[in-house]
């Protein structure tokens, strides 16, 4: 008896997996990757809290389950002790002995009593202090916290509530599976207990007794769990079924991740419709095909051909059915679009612009008329920020006035998501320049962070104008993001204008243009308040920047380097950057870095404005500041020629030499001096090093190890 006990004990020591499974109605597809990446990191950032390891975590989702698998947790928390600082020990007692009310108070905090309080030397001299030692706790009391609070915690773009308890959730939730090996975790949310039921395709269940079974019992019952297996099963589907249509299907990367997270187990459908719809323009067709109903298209040599495939959630006896359904509602939205095709070509696209005056863009910022005309004088006014820069002014002027002439044409308002594709087919219909009709047909690029941006740069200039205006006219307007709200989609627009001026290499000055944009707004602005949204906008727009330096790679620190003025020139900001990373590996970086930030906080300290660097060379008297001086001196020329080259890696290179200069000045003189015209001086000298520093990057910002 006692053997079995023992090895009853030894079965339990072992690590196991926890399951996690939440059930519900079927979730909008746009939530389920960032749902899972929250669902995981919670978790994880639990478990670890709680002291209780685990080996590695595996998340799973479709439409109707939210699920993540944590393989070899613990079955115990391990134990901890940690020491807690309070009030001075002069403090623990009263003059007549007994414990003062500062040392009751702080040992009730840590639950313990005064007299068990140590008296510990630290470098504030000696302070109360209490160890407390936390036991270890169990694996299943540890997951139901940590589940309840992932689960709440979660956030989505939308949510709703549906039981009495008011739970806000994303779609009414329907079961919850919570397992640690073959026990369960038991817990209750949102008037839900859990279970061990789980739910098929097909509304078949089935009883899950040990969390490592969730993946093969949910493949029984045709349901992928994995959002990877699915999307890879997907993919090879589709090339099996477009080698049966004859072309090859369109690989369009979001439409697979979004019929990946609609299906539980895709399977492809081939149609196809009449080759007369082929008159119609070929990005209407794939709109329809793709935007509206979730079809793949097929092509032959890049061009779209009578065919495409439809995805259907599970298989069926009926698919033959399933066909004749997605080739009815194909050709009805066909149908619909030959009617306005037809309908809009009888006028030619600049005849749609007078529309406009009718079309609203926001209560406080006119109508899409006036936009459009903000738009084509920003347009032209940014041509006067790329001196010597080749645009085709014509083009341009063009591409800015017919930006939105499209979206009062019948197709458009049928066909939201055509507005822009629809101005490109529309001006070459009417003989437009091809590069017209480009730049119309891009105007919105680009629609994503990794999408393509205009192809031209009159194309790239006019997405610029539409963007700014846009930015600076919602931040005129108060309408600025908050959280997940932002309606007209502010972020994009900005990440857009970023990518666009940086890709394109734009010499363009952004301050001046968020100015003029400003300025063409027809909010009235008094002075201090245009310069506030201003300093909000440009703020904004950095803060874009800032996310496409880290996801180039580079660190928080550096990007925090070179800010000031980093939008000035966007591609010389990159360069700076480069160059900065690139020379922060020397070994005698850091030292330099630490060195540059003493000069720099000496000026702040003494109220020094960097703009006086002009000063006689005879109020210096130490041979430690005139040889700093000589080297400032000598150096500035070679920076100015290495400036004018974009060579600011040289720049960097050329300065990091005053190090020995640097540090022997420190040793040698008082900056602060007396003499008032000598403290002037030594501050200028130390002004303008920081000067030809910053127009690299402010070293100050740099924090840490020399390498990142």
């Amino acid at each position: 008896m006692s053997r079995k006990k023992n090895s009853s004990t030894s079965a339990k020591a072992e690590p196991k997996d926890y399951l996690l499974e939440i059930g519900m109605e079927p979730l909008p597809a746009r939530f389920l990757s960032s749902a899972l990446k929250s669902l995981s990191s919670k978790m994880e950032e639990a478990l670890k809290a709680g002291r209780l390891s685990f080996k590695s975590v595996k998340t799973f989702g479709t439409p109707r389950r939210l699920a993540i698998l944590i393989e070899k947790v613990s079955p115990k928390s391990e134990a901890s002790s940690e020491k807690f600082f309070g009030p001075p020990a002069s403090r623990l007692k009263n003059p007549d002995g007994t414990y003062s009310s500062a040392a009751d108070g702080f040992a009730r905090k840590y639950e313990t009593t005064a007299d068990k309080l140590l008296i510990e030397t630290t470098v504030k001299g000696e302070q109360l202090a209490v160890m407390v030692n936390r036991p270890g706790l169990s694996a299943r009391e540890i997951l139901a916290k940590a589940a309840v609070e992932a689960v709440s915690s979660l956030e989505f773009p939308k949510s709703m509530e549906w039981e009495d308890s008011r739970f806000k959730f994303a779609r009414p939730i329907r079961s919850f599976v919570s397992l640690w090996g073959d026990e369960p975790v038991s817990f209750s949310l949102a008037g839900i207990k859990t279970s061990r039921a789980l739910r098929g395709l097909n509304g078949e269940g089935a009883k899950i007794e040990d969390a490592s079974e969730y993946e093969k019992i949910l493949r029984n019952m045709a349901v992928l769990a994995s959002l990877e297996e699915r999307r890879q099963a997907l993919i090879k589907k589709l090339d099996w079924s477009a080698a049966e249509g004859g072309g090859d299907w369109d690989k369009d990367e979001d439409l697979i991740s979004e019929i990946t997270a609609m299906t539980e187990h895709p399977v492809p459908v081939l149609g196809r419709f009449d080759k007369k719809f082929l008159e119609l323009p070929q990005p209407l067709i794939s709109l329809v095909l793709k935007k509206q109903l979730k079809f793949f298209p097929l092509k032959n040599s890049g061009q779209l051909i009578s065919a495409f495939i439809g995805v259907r959630d599970g298989i069926s006896e009926g698919q033959n059915l399933v066909k004749e359904g997605f080739e009815r509602v194909l050709v009805a939205r066909l149908n619909d679009a030959v009617f306005f095709f037809g309908r809009d070509r009888k006028r030619p696209l600049e005849s749609y612009l007078e529309e406009l005056k009718r079309v609203t863009y926001q209560k406080d910022l006119g109508t899409m008329a006036e936009k459009a005309a903000r738009v084509e004088k920003l347009a032209e006014n940014l041509i006067g920020l790329l001196s010597d820069f080749p645009i085709i002014k014509n083009s341009l002027a063009d591409i800015a006035r017919l930006c939105y002439a499209d979206l009062t044409t019948g197709l458009v308002k049928e066909f939201p998501e055509l507005q822009g594709s629809l101005g490109g087919v529309y001006a070459r219909l009417d003989g437009k320049d091809e590069r017209i009709a480009l730049g119309l047909e891009e105007f919105y690029f680009p629609l994503g962070p990794k999408t393509p941006i205009p192809t031209t740069v009159e194309g790239g200039l006019a997405s610029l104008a539409g963007k700014l205006d846009s930015l600076a006219g919602c931040f005129a307007a108060g309408l600025i993001p908050t959280g997940n709200a932002d309606p007209y989609a502010l972020r994009r627009q900005a990440f857009g204008v970023i990518r666009i001026a940086l890709e394109r290499q734009l010499p363009m000055d952004l301050e001046e243009a968020v100015s003029f944009a400003l300025a063409t707004q027809p909010i009235v602005l008094a002075e201090e308040r245009f310069s506030q949204i201003r300093d909000e906008l440009l703020d904004f727009l950095w803060g874009r920047a800032q996310s496409l330096f880290e996801e180039k790679g580079f660190a928080i620190d550096e990007i925090r380097a070179v800010k000031a003025g980093g939008l000035k020139n966007l591609s010389r900001t990159y360069l700076r950057l480069s160059a900065l990373k690139s020379v922060r590996k020397d070994a005698d970086f850091e030292p330099l870095a630490i060195s540059f930030k003493r000069a720099s906080n000496i000026l702040k300290q003494a109220h020094y404005e960097n703009g006086n660097t002009i000063f006689h060379e005879e109020r210096l008297v130490d041979p430690s500041e005139l040889g700093l001086f000589e080297f400032l001196k000598t150096t500035e020329t070679s920076l100015n020629e290495k400036r004018e080259a974009d060579d600011f890696d040289g720049m960097l290179k050329s300065l990091t030499k005053v190090k020995p200069h640097l540090d022997l000045f420190f040793e040698k003189v008082m900056v602060m001096a007396e003499d008032m015209e000598l403290r002037q001086a030594r501050l200028s000298l130390l002004g303008k090093m920081v000067r030809l520093f910053k127009e690299v990057a402010d070293l100050s910002e740099i924090q840490g190890a020399s390498s990142k």
